[in-house]
């Protein structure tokens, strides 16, 4: 099948699914948390994000990929974007989920119990001046498990989260902090993979589907996403 049929029909079920579920087809709930990016000193990825040195604000929805009652482990997700990383309405969208550590374990999904613990990852890879590199999360938690039903009852997170790259063959090298504060709304918040800018570009053919893929579900829960306050509810209904 052609390139563009093949993101056509990736489009296609994924607005299907989301349009069934009346809302994201995957990381159905979450909860949204105003942040800030610190970049960490020295660092020479060739990324502006990383590389510049200045402190940049965003947003952060946590979510869980399927929706499972909290009872049950569920990749939990990690989306963050940058408010005009790259100039007036040019966002920067990092999409991580729960992840191993390790080399092969890094490209993969783990469930997780909560928010606190354990590793995040893009999964697949971005090109920079670097290399092709998989970008991490490691939350500075004490290793604690946090639910999306505890974060839904709060007004700030406490929670902070060391970015880090690294190539096929390297460590984990940190890159950045990611701070998360107070509670804002997350429902109204479209994160598109291709949001990425600053000498930081996506890399391979299944990165190039993810985007068809969250336009396609975008447009499949239109104007059927719920208000934030539903979704609450429904994150509160989850935990029992």
């Amino acid at each position: 099948m052609p390139p563009e049929q093949v993101k056509a029909l990736t489009a296609r079920t994924f607005g299907a699914l989301s349009r069934l579920r009346g809302r994201r087809c995957f990381h159905p709930y979450g909860v949204g948390f105003a942040a800030t990016l610190v970049p960490r000193d020295g660092a020479a990825t060739g990324a502006e994000l990383f590389d510049s040195g200045r402190e940049r604000t965003g947003r952060v929805r946590l979510s869980r990929s399927l929706g499972l009652p909290e009872a049950l482990p569920d990749p939990c997700g990690l989306a963050v974007r940058i408010d005009d990383a790259y100039g007036p309405g040019r966002h920067q969208d990092l999409l991580l989920v729960s992840s191993g550590r390790a080399r092969i374990a890094r490209h993969l999904l783990a469930p997780a119990w909560g928010f606190g613990e354990g590793w995040y990852s893009t999964l697949l890879p971005y090109r920079c001046a670097a290399g092709r590199v998989v970008i991490g999360a490691r939350p500075d938690a004490g290793r604690r498990r946090i639910t999306l039903a505890e974060l839904a009852e709060g007004d700030v997170a406490d929670l902070r989260f060391e970015l880090a790259i690294a190539t096929a063959f390297s460590p984990w090298t940190p890159v950045a902090d990611l701070r998360l504060g107070r509670r804002v709304p997350d429902e109204g918040i479209a994160f598109d993979p291709a949001n990425t800018g600053g000498g930081l570009e996506l890399a391979g053919a299944l990165n190039r589907l993810r985007v068809p893929a969250y336009r396609g579900s975008q447009r499949g829960r239109g104007a059927s996403l719920d208000a934030a306050q539903a979704g609450q509810a429904r994150v509160r209904s989850v935990a029992s």
